[in-house]
Protein backbone atom coordinates (compact mmCIF):
# COMPACT_ATOMS: atom_id res chain seq x y z
CA UNK A 1 0.00 0.00 0.00
CA UNK A 2 2.60 2.56 1.15
CA UNK A 3 6.21 2.05 0.05
CA UNK A 4 9.11 4.21 1.20
CA UNK A 5 12.37 4.31 -0.73
CA UNK A 6 14.84 4.77 2.11
CA UNK A 7 17.66 5.63 -0.29
CA UNK A 8 15.68 8.64 -1.56
CA UNK A 9 14.12 9.64 1.75
CA UNK A 10 15.86 12.63 3.36
CA UNK A 11 13.84 12.34 6.60
CA UNK A 12 12.35 15.80 6.26
CA UNK A 13 9.18 14.68 8.04
CA UNK A 14 6.78 16.38 5.64
CA UNK A 15 4.79 13.18 5.13
CA UNK A 16 4.51 12.77 8.90
CA UNK A 17 3.13 16.28 9.34
CA UNK A 18 0.78 16.20 6.37
CA UNK A 19 -0.84 12.75 6.56
CA UNK A 20 -4.44 13.22 7.79
CA UNK A 21 -4.58 9.59 9.01
CA UNK A 22 -1.21 9.76 10.84
CA UNK A 23 0.15 6.81 8.91
CA UNK A 24 3.81 7.91 9.18
CA UNK A 25 6.24 8.34 12.01
CA UNK A 26 9.79 9.69 12.14
CA UNK A 27 12.45 8.42 14.49
CA UNK A 28 16.21 7.97 14.58
CA UNK A 29 16.02 5.17 12.02
CA UNK A 30 14.06 7.25 9.53
CA UNK A 31 10.45 7.30 8.35
CA UNK A 32 8.21 4.28 8.79
CA UNK A 33 4.50 3.55 8.44
CA UNK A 34 1.88 2.55 10.98
CA UNK A 35 -1.78 1.45 10.93
CA UNK A 36 -1.92 1.55 7.14
CA UNK A 37 -5.48 0.22 7.34
CA UNK A 38 -6.53 3.79 8.16
CA UNK A 39 -4.92 5.22 5.01
CA UNK A 40 -7.31 7.40 3.02
CA UNK A 41 -5.38 6.88 -0.23
CA UNK A 42 -5.50 10.64 -0.71
CA UNK A 43 -1.98 10.76 -2.12
CA UNK A 44 -0.80 13.67 0.04
CA UNK A 45 2.30 11.74 1.05
CA UNK A 46 3.36 11.09 -2.53
CA UNK A 47 2.48 14.65 -3.53
CA UNK A 48 4.41 16.38 -0.75
CA UNK A 49 7.60 14.31 -0.74
CA UNK A 50 10.34 16.44 -2.35
CA UNK A 51 12.39 13.40 -3.38
CA UNK A 52 9.61 11.17 -4.74
CA UNK A 53 10.47 8.62 -2.06
CA UNK A 54 6.89 7.51 -1.35
CA UNK A 55 4.80 5.33 -3.62
CA UNK A 56 1.13 4.67 -2.88
CA UNK A 57 -0.95 1.73 -4.07
CA UNK A 58 1.72 0.54 -6.45
CA UNK A 59 1.93 3.85 -8.35
CA UNK A 60 5.57 5.01 -8.52
CA UNK A 61 5.98 8.59 -7.36
CA UNK A 62 8.14 9.29 -10.40
CA UNK A 63 5.13 8.58 -12.62
CA UNK A 64 2.98 11.30 -11.04
CA UNK A 65 2.67 14.51 -13.10
CA UNK A 66 4.38 17.58 -11.65
CA UNK A 67 2.20 20.29 -10.19
CA UNK A 68 1.74 23.10 -12.68
CA UNK A 69 1.24 26.77 -11.94
CA UNK A 70 -2.17 27.77 -10.63
CA UNK A 71 -4.14 30.42 -12.54
CA UNK A 72 -3.91 33.90 -11.11
CA UNK A 73 -6.61 35.15 -8.78
CA UNK A 74 -7.78 37.49 -11.52
CA UNK A 75 -8.09 34.69 -14.07
CA UNK A 76 -9.97 32.39 -11.72
CA UNK A 77 -12.19 35.21 -10.50
CA UNK A 78 -13.03 36.10 -14.11
CA UNK A 79 -14.07 32.51 -14.79
CA UNK A 80 -16.15 32.23 -11.62
CA UNK A 81 -17.91 35.55 -12.23
CA UNK A 82 -18.27 35.17 -15.97
CA UNK A 83 -19.64 31.64 -16.10
CA UNK A 84 -23.35 31.80 -17.01
CA UNK A 85 -26.19 29.29 -17.04
CA UNK A 86 -26.69 28.63 -20.75
CA UNK A 87 -30.18 27.77 -21.98
CA UNK A 88 -29.69 28.11 -25.74
CA UNK A 89 -27.68 25.44 -27.54
CA UNK A 90 -26.65 24.70 -31.10
CA UNK A 91 -28.12 21.67 -32.81
CA UNK A 92 -24.89 19.69 -32.75
CA UNK A 93 -23.53 16.95 -30.50
CA UNK A 94 -21.00 17.61 -27.77
CA UNK A 95 -17.61 16.11 -28.51
CA UNK A 96 -16.97 13.08 -26.34
CA UNK A 97 -13.28 13.96 -26.37
CA UNK A 98 -14.10 17.35 -24.85
CA UNK A 99 -16.36 15.80 -22.23
CA UNK A 100 -13.70 13.28 -21.25
CA UNK A 101 -11.09 16.03 -20.92
CA UNK A 102 -13.36 17.93 -18.57
CA UNK A 103 -14.39 14.84 -16.60
CA UNK A 104 -10.75 13.90 -16.19
CA UNK A 105 -10.34 17.16 -14.27
CA UNK A 106 -13.61 16.80 -12.35
CA UNK A 107 -12.48 13.45 -10.94
CA UNK A 108 -9.98 15.38 -8.81
CA UNK A 109 -12.80 17.08 -6.90
CA UNK A 110 -12.58 16.36 -3.17
CA UNK A 111 -14.80 13.67 -1.67
CA UNK A 112 -15.56 12.83 1.94
CA UNK A 113 -12.97 10.36 3.33
CA UNK A 114 -11.45 10.48 -0.15
CA UNK A 115 -13.93 7.79 -1.19
CA UNK A 116 -13.89 8.89 -4.84
CA UNK A 117 -17.36 7.39 -5.04
CA UNK A 118 -18.68 9.61 -7.84
CA UNK A 119 -19.68 7.87 -11.06
CA UNK A 120 -20.71 9.68 -14.23
CA UNK A 121 -23.75 9.15 -16.42
CA UNK A 122 -23.77 10.85 -19.83
CA UNK A 123 -27.03 10.98 -21.78
CA UNK A 124 -26.81 11.99 -25.43
CA UNK A 125 -29.42 12.86 -28.04
CA UNK A 126 -32.43 15.13 -27.91
CA UNK A 127 -34.90 12.32 -28.59
CA UNK A 128 -33.62 10.33 -25.63
CA UNK A 129 -33.61 13.43 -23.44
CA UNK A 130 -37.19 14.19 -24.52
CA UNK A 131 -38.31 10.76 -23.34
CA UNK A 132 -36.66 11.40 -19.99
CA UNK A 133 -38.32 14.82 -19.85
CA UNK A 134 -41.69 13.11 -20.38
CA UNK A 135 -41.06 11.00 -17.29
CA UNK A 136 -39.85 13.98 -15.28
CA UNK A 137 -42.99 15.96 -16.13
CA UNK A 138 -45.19 12.99 -15.29
CA UNK A 139 -43.56 12.91 -11.86
CA UNK A 140 -44.53 16.56 -11.40
CA UNK A 141 -48.16 16.22 -12.41
CA UNK A 142 -50.41 17.26 -9.58
CA UNK A 143 -47.74 19.49 -8.05
CA UNK A 144 -49.19 23.00 -8.17
CA UNK A 145 -45.81 24.75 -8.24
CA UNK A 146 -44.90 22.85 -11.40
CA UNK A 147 -48.00 23.81 -13.38
CA UNK A 148 -46.06 26.19 -15.63
CA UNK A 149 -43.36 23.61 -16.36
CA UNK A 150 -45.97 20.98 -17.18
CA UNK A 151 -47.88 23.34 -19.47
CA UNK A 152 -44.73 24.36 -21.33
CA UNK A 153 -43.64 20.74 -21.84
CA UNK A 154 -47.09 19.61 -23.00
CA UNK A 155 -47.19 22.49 -25.46
CA UNK A 156 -44.00 21.25 -27.11
CA UNK A 157 -41.46 23.33 -25.19
CA UNK A 158 -38.46 21.99 -23.34
CA UNK A 159 -38.31 23.52 -19.86
CA UNK A 160 -36.53 20.43 -18.55
CA UNK A 161 -33.41 20.25 -20.77
CA UNK A 162 -33.71 23.57 -22.63
CA UNK A 163 -32.91 21.95 -25.97
CA UNK A 164 -29.51 20.69 -24.84
CA UNK A 165 -28.12 17.79 -26.89
CA UNK A 166 -26.48 16.18 -23.87
CA UNK A 167 -26.74 15.92 -20.09
CA UNK A 168 -24.16 14.77 -17.56
CA UNK A 169 -25.01 13.49 -14.09
CA UNK A 170 -22.84 12.66 -11.10
CA UNK A 171 -24.12 9.56 -9.33
CA UNK A 172 -23.17 7.87 -6.07
CA UNK A 173 -24.52 5.37 -3.60
CA UNK A 174 -27.07 6.64 -1.11
CA UNK A 175 -25.55 4.79 1.85
CA UNK A 176 -22.80 7.34 2.50
CA UNK A 177 -24.07 10.52 4.13
CA UNK A 178 -21.94 12.89 2.05
CA UNK A 179 -22.62 11.33 -1.36
CA UNK A 180 -24.82 14.24 -2.43
CA UNK A 181 -22.14 16.70 -1.36
CA UNK A 182 -19.46 14.74 -3.24
CA UNK A 183 -21.55 14.86 -6.42
CA UNK A 184 -22.31 18.56 -6.03
CA UNK A 185 -18.62 19.40 -5.72
CA UNK A 186 -17.68 17.21 -8.68
CA UNK A 187 -20.32 18.81 -10.91
CA UNK A 188 -19.22 22.26 -9.78
CA UNK A 189 -15.71 21.44 -10.96
CA UNK A 190 -17.17 20.26 -14.27
CA UNK A 191 -19.34 23.37 -14.51
CA UNK A 192 -16.25 25.58 -14.32
CA UNK A 193 -14.07 23.54 -16.64
CA UNK A 194 -16.49 23.08 -19.55
CA UNK A 195 -16.82 26.79 -20.45
CA UNK A 196 -13.04 26.94 -20.94
CA UNK A 197 -13.55 24.29 -23.66
CA UNK A 198 -16.33 26.18 -25.42
CA UNK A 199 -19.21 24.24 -23.84
CA UNK A 200 -22.17 25.91 -22.16
CA UNK A 201 -23.78 24.46 -19.06
CA UNK A 202 -26.88 24.76 -16.92
CA UNK A 203 -27.73 22.81 -13.79
CA UNK A 204 -30.47 20.25 -14.46
CA UNK A 205 -32.44 21.05 -11.34
CA UNK A 206 -35.81 19.71 -12.46
CA UNK A 207 -34.31 16.35 -13.38
CA UNK A 208 -32.35 16.08 -10.16
CA UNK A 209 -35.43 16.88 -8.08
CA UNK A 210 -37.62 14.36 -9.89
CA UNK A 211 -34.95 11.63 -9.98
CA UNK A 212 -34.38 11.69 -6.24
CA UNK A 213 -38.08 11.07 -5.62
CA UNK A 214 -39.10 8.87 -8.55
CA UNK A 215 -37.73 5.40 -9.40
CA UNK A 216 -39.45 5.75 -12.79
CA UNK A 217 -37.37 8.81 -13.61
CA UNK A 218 -34.17 7.07 -12.57
CA UNK A 219 -35.10 4.09 -14.72
CA UNK A 220 -35.77 6.32 -17.72
CA UNK A 221 -32.34 7.89 -17.23
CA UNK A 222 -30.62 4.53 -17.08
CA UNK A 223 -29.22 5.06 -13.59
CA UNK A 224 -27.50 1.91 -12.36
CA UNK A 225 -29.09 0.08 -9.46
CA UNK A 226 -27.84 1.28 -6.09
CA UNK A 227 -26.88 4.73 -7.36
CA UNK A 228 -28.60 8.10 -7.11
CA UNK A 229 -28.11 11.00 -9.58
CA UNK A 230 -27.43 13.73 -7.07
CA UNK A 231 -26.19 16.47 -9.42
CA UNK A 232 -26.14 17.14 -13.14
CA UNK A 233 -25.81 19.57 -16.01
CA UNK A 234 -27.31 19.95 -19.44
CA UNK A 235 -24.44 20.76 -21.77
CA UNK A 236 -23.98 21.88 -25.34
CA UNK A 237 -22.35 24.37 -27.67
CA UNK A 238 -23.96 27.70 -26.77
CA UNK A 239 -25.67 29.94 -29.30
CA UNK A 240 -25.26 32.96 -27.03
CA UNK A 241 -22.27 34.99 -25.88
CA UNK A 242 -22.32 37.24 -22.85
CA UNK A 243 -20.45 40.53 -22.76
CA UNK A 244 -20.76 41.63 -19.15
CA UNK A 245 -20.88 40.29 -15.62
CA UNK A 246 -24.32 40.89 -14.07
CA UNK A 247 -24.71 42.38 -10.62
CA UNK A 248 -25.18 40.26 -7.53
CA UNK A 249 -26.30 40.94 -3.99
CA UNK A 250 -23.77 42.53 -1.68
CA UNK A 251 -21.47 40.13 0.13
CA UNK A 252 -22.99 38.94 3.41
CA UNK A 253 -20.49 37.73 6.00
CA UNK A 254 -20.66 36.96 9.69
CA UNK A 255 -17.30 36.86 11.50
CA UNK A 256 -16.94 34.71 14.62
CA UNK A 257 -13.80 34.33 16.65
CA UNK A 258 -12.33 34.05 20.14
CA UNK A 259 -13.65 36.52 22.67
Amino acid sequence: MIQIDNERCIRCGLCVKDCPALCFRLNDRGVSTRHEEHCLHCGHCAAICPRAAISLDGVPADSLPPLGAFPSFEDLASLARGRRSVRAFKDEPVSREVLLRALDVARYAPTGKNLENVQWLIIEGRERLRRIADTVVDAFRGVKLMAGVIHSHDAGGDPIFRGAPCAVFACADSEYGLSACNCDIAVTYLDLVLPTLGIGTCWAGFVMRAALASPAVRESMGVAEGLMPYAGLMVGVPTVKYSRVPSRRDLRVTWLGDE
